[in-house]
């Protein structure tokens, strides 16, 4: 695993603060502090490109002994943590995730896994984020379908009039409006911030908006198995992923 570089010439404006915060590992720290995961999206949202391909990217930690946490533009270069000895033992790191680019901004994204089981509930989530061949167990179900499900305001105005809304089960509809505690005449924008994508769902036990599943999505027994030439893959579908399922892709 490949760390923060200690050149900042060329790297781009979200790197620079992690960078900054692991020179002081360059006069032969073990544990570089102070590198945090930063967030991503910057060059999404127009600022320079951190990468174009996969291999553009590095996988990076909070210090040079931890599992990664986050993912950084790599510099060929300088490795600050190429003389590191970490102790032994040391921890144990997930295997199931990658550096990745992703619309020019690097990520920690999952490894895409099959799963030819079925779960009520879904697919249980790891410490990385990553959704696993394992049936996630729930412990307080509110809902078990998502006809269960009823979109309600979640604040005075709803998103009909400018504000949000949220889903509950049908049965707590009624309570969820008089929880609000509104006036008979709250002031809203006016303007709706609905989103048409958006449905009540049951999503792992708990009603929520969100949008409708892929059509290829698997994974549950109320969702059909994958046909002929194709196998249910986790984490490759951030929308199926968000709902504990997987979806049917051909093999690789």
């Amino acid at each position: 695993m490949r760390h923060a570089p200690c050149s900042t010439r060329g790297v781009p404006m979200r790197a620079i603060a992690v960078l900054l915060a692991l020179l002081a590992a360059c006069s032969g720290s073990q544990y570089p502090e102070g590198l945090t995961d930063i967030g991503s999206g910057e060059g999404a949202n127009g600022a320079a490109a951190e990468c174009q391909t996969d291999g553009d990217c590095v996988l990076a930690a909070a210090r040079c002994c931890d599992c990664p946490t986050f993912a950084m533009p790599v510099d060929p270069a300088v490795d600050i943590c190429a003389g590191v000895t970490c102790p032994v033992p040391g921890p144990t790191c997930a295997a199931n995730v990658h550096a990745a680019c992703v619309q020019s901004t690097c990520e920690l994204a999952c490894d895409a896994i099959e799963c030819d089981q079925s779960c009520p509930d879904g697919f249980a989530v790891d410490a990385s984020g990553c959704a696993t061949c394992a049936c996630l167990e729930v412990a307080d179900r509110t809902c078990t379908a998502s006809t269960d499900c009823v979109e309600v305001p979640a604040d005075c105005c709803g998103c009909a009039k400018g504000g949000m809304d949220t889903a509950v089960p049908s049965a707590d509809a009624p309570s969820n409006e008089a929880g609000l505690d509104c006036p008979s005449s709250p002031a809203c924008p006016g303007v709706s911030t609905c989103q048409a994508d958006l449905s009540p769902q049951c999503v792992q036990g708990t009603c929520a908006l969100q949008p409708a599943l892929p059509a290829t999505a698997c994974g549950r027994p109320d969702l059909p198995p994958c046909g002929a030439g194709t196998i249910c893959a986790l984490n490759v579908d951030p929308q199926a992923t968000a709902q504990g399922v997987g979806v049917c892709v051909p093999p690789t």
